[in-house]
């Protein structure tokens, strides 16, 4: 068997769809009006969010809104060290977001920012303030939880129930330059729904941070391959073959022009979650489909989507299947 390989690209046009949002063309990124929502809560974690966010709307040129979520159990103060306020509200809740989100991006940043503090449970607030939203980015933990978590509660429940992208952020990379951006983005594909839309948004961000794109495509030989694949009726060669061409089909579907450079078809032999991870060692970020065409189709979240977000070292975005 022969391992992974790289091509380059073969792309022709097509008509934009949903989840493409620029205007298609050859002359590179073209921004178009949206919303970049991220949660902060005084963690580490949650203002790694926020300035990987920042970096994010002005690469798109999104408006940037900031949520954070309290409650008078649940009090984040301006001053840090002060006690508990049983008087606590929202004047108070806002002078803390205004404190954090300066704190994070610094004053002048922050002038630009839309804050929004929400009396509410911190998954909830931020499921509806990203409504009709561009992306949803949140911290892989925050304050809550237990220090094993590779991902806190309310950073899952929005990668399951999010309409719209979803960017898990771990606590070192939010202070990522923000001088000229290259870099390099991976995205995993399966021939799936979710990934063709996965690889509309990366192709979208690539041209955006002219960065070099990889796809990937993983096939493995079937479970039932304990016995040679030959007296199954399967040739691993041929299952190669067909490998390769579910990869050409799912790059030459789409328009490909704007790109700084070619990008690179990676046909990995392997599961996907490791043969995405490996891939991802060093890259700026990795984007992926919630769900492909394993497992079952009530689940909200695959697990090869959940794993790359748990265990990838840099930002994840998770795209939405069709509901």
């Amino acid at each position: 068997m022969r391992g992974s390989f790289t091509t380059g690209n073969r792309g022709r046009p097509q008509e934009a769809t949903a989840f493409r949002l620029r205007a298609r063309g050859s002359e590179g990124y073209c921004p178009t009006m949206g919303t970049v929502v991220v949660g902060v809560d005084g963690s580490v974690g949650g203002a790694a969010a926020l300035q990987w966010a920042a970096r994010e709307a002005r690469l798109r040129r999104w408006q940037l809104r900031v949520v954070m979520a309290w409650g008078l159990l649940d009090q984040h103060q301006a001053n840090p060290g002060m006690a508990f306020d049983p008087k606590y509200g929202a004047v108070e809740a806002r002078a803390a977001l205004d404190a954090l989100v300066a704190q994070a991006i610094g004053e002048e940043a922050a002038a630009d920012v839309e804050p929004r503090p929400v009396c509410d449970l911190p998954a909830r607030a931020l499921l509806e303030a990203a409504a009709g939203a561009s992306l949803l980015v949140v911290g892989a933990r925050g304050l809550g939880g237990f220090h094993g978590l590779l991902i806190g509660s309310v950073s899952q429940h929005c990668l399951r129930h999010a309409s719209c992208p979803v960017a898990v952020v771990h606590r070192s990379e939010g202070a990522a330059p923000t001088g000229a951006e290259a870099g390099r983005i991976v995205v995993g594909i399966d021939g799936s729904a979710a990934a063709r839309r996965a690889l509309e948004w990366a192709l979208d961000e690539a041209r955006a941070r002219t960065a070099a794109l990889d796809v990937v495509y993983a096939w493995h030989l079937p479970h039932e391959a304990r016995v040679p694949v030959a007296t199954l009726g399967m040739e691993p060669d041929l299952l190669e073959d067909a490998a390769r061409v579910t990869l050409d089909e799912a790059v030459d579907g789409q328009d490909t022009g704007g790109l700084s450079s070619p990008l690179n078809r990676v046909l990995a032999y392997g599961r996907p979650t490791p043969s995405i991870l490996e891939r991802a060692d060093g890259a700026d970020l990795v984007v992926v489909g919630s769900r492909g065409r394993g497992g079952f189709s009530g689940l909200l979240l695959g697990s090869v989507s959940q794993q790359v977000a748990h265990h990838a070292t840099c930002p994840v975005v998770v795209i939405p299947h069709e509901r």
